[in-house]
């Protein structure tokens, strides 16, 4: 049996077909790739290849792009590659909350045109006004929501009328006669449950909602942390307005990772392998100066020991080895304590624990890391003052970068600042200029010794 092509292999295939116009081949190979690997297909080509092959495409398909798109510059060049003209029906095709996703990226008078010519602008429009990171602003209105009055016999014929896609029919939720939430029946208790039971008398109350104000990251670890398929979305009455979708949540996740991981690196959280030169510059730079501000603090350290460098020109081989490994531990300890923060796992509260925890850390992998450090040094120079030197200050620089790569994020979240932007910056100074001073500071206690 044939080996089936791969996502990858297609894609390929199809560029090839696009680059010399066989647009009957380029269908043909299209209508195999799943939604996401087409709109990653479709953002590889380049503008006129995107707006060709655009216009091949179904209306609902096209549509399918947009809900593929994973950052706001990849739903502004679907939006230029579609055309104005054709925008609206498009977004027809495609939930009220992708809807809305696109809609944000127009220019304001060319919001009001779009939700004007669309069915369902007013719903789309409400989803406006929120936060653009809030539960409000990623809800969908695509959920099955029963009166609590409701029998078991009405219930059941209204889901038979309505015919709920499958994504929409993992929970089913109670409200009263003013849409409060009052939580969910399951399936299994619609069909074992008598014809004349109310749904009143089935119905879980335990559920775990948000609501439209709740930042988009708390909505995400709700549903992971309670193993939820979806989240409902409340108003501040607890009337039910919507729901977030798991894979909606999931894109969260990733998003916030994401942008954590950029920001520690002191790039732009949009900022791609491909993005414009001038755009890299201006993410970089910034961070890139502040750097080089503050590795002057660590420069004029070292030059307030320039005597004990004078006399034992030794000590430099071995400044790099302090530095770095009190950088690796600072920023080891600082990438756990700024996720944890992000998760929600470590507070200002539990400063007092987690220093008693990295303390200990830091002890054993100091003492681990200085007799190595040592043995090698003394198999180098048989010298065993600058030996003990050598181990003793990276134990104390351990200890210290441990220390502040759990205190300075605390700190910085203290101060309303996101540590996952400042806090690796702050580390990588202080555990150079502690390093260099606890290595030169006891070498020029033991400079006799040393010499």
């Amino acid at each position: 049996m044939p080996e089936e092509p791969s996502a990858r292999d297609l894609i390929d295939e199809a560029r090839g077909h696009i680059a010399g116009g066989d647009w009957p081949r380029t269908i043909a190979v299209v209508a195999q790739l799943h939604p996401a690997d087409l709109a990653d297909l479709v953002l590889q080509v380049d503008d006129d290849e995107r707006r060709a092959l655009i216009a091949q495409l179904p209306t609902d398909v096209v549509g399918q792009l947009f809900e593929y798109a994973e950052d706001k510059e990849e739903i502004r060049e679907l939006i230029r590659a579609v055309g104005r003209e054709d925008l609206a029906a498009v977004l027809e095709e495609v939930p009220d909350d992708v809807a809305a996703d696109v809609i944000q990226q127009l220019e304001p008078e060319e919001r009001e045109e779009t939700l004007a010519a669309l069915d369902r602008g007013e719903e789309v429009a409400e989803l406006l006004q929120y936060r653009d990171d809030s539960a409000g602003a990623l809800m969908t209105r695509g959920f099955v929501a029963l009166n609590e009055s409701l029998t078991v016999r009405q219930a059941t014929e209204y889901l038979r009328l309505l015919q709920p896609p499958s994504e929409r029919a993992y929970y089913l939720y109670v409200t009263d006669d003013e849409r409060r939430l009052q939580g969910t029946v399951s399936l299994r208790d619609l069909i074992v449950s008598a014809d004349d039971t109310t749904l009143r008398e089935i119905t879980l109350h335990d559920v775990h909602a948000v609501t439209t104000q709740t930042d988009q990251e708390e909505a995400a670890r709700t549903l992971q942390r309670y193993n939820l398929l979806a989240v409902p979305v409340v108003d501040a009455e607890g009337r039910l307005e919507g729901v977030m979708t798991a894979d909606d949540l999931i894109d969260v996740l990733q998003e916030e990772a994401t942008e954590d991981m950029y920001r520690m690196a002191g790039v732009g959280d949009d900022e791609r392998v491909f993005s414009p030169v001038r755009t890299s510059v201006r993410r970089r730079l910034p961070w890139m100066l502040v750097n080089t501000l503050t590795a002057f603090v660590g420069a004029l350290t070292v030059a307030a020991f320039d005597g004990t460098l004078a006399k034992v020109t030794v000590l430099a081989f071995f400044m790099p080895v302090v530095a770095g490994q009190g950088g690796n531990a600072g920023t080891q300890t600082a990438t756990i304590a700024v996720r944890s923060i992000a998760l929600g796992d470590l507070d200002v509260s539990d400063i007092l624990r987690a220093c008693r925890k990295e303390i200990q850390v830091a002890i054993a992998s100091g003492v681990a890391v200085g007799l190595l450090a040592g043995a090698m040094s003394y198999a180098w120079k048989h010298n065993e003052a600058l030996s003990l030197v050598l181990g003793a200050a990276l134990l104390l620089n351990i200890l210290a970068a441990t220390l502040a790569g759990v205190l300075i994020p605390l700190t910085l979240k203290s101060l309303r600042i996101d540590p996952a932007l400042a806090a690796n910056i702050f580390v990588t100074t202080i555990t150079d200029v502690l390093g260099f001073l606890f290595f030169l500071g006891l070498a020029a206690l033991a400079i006799d010794q040393i010499a």
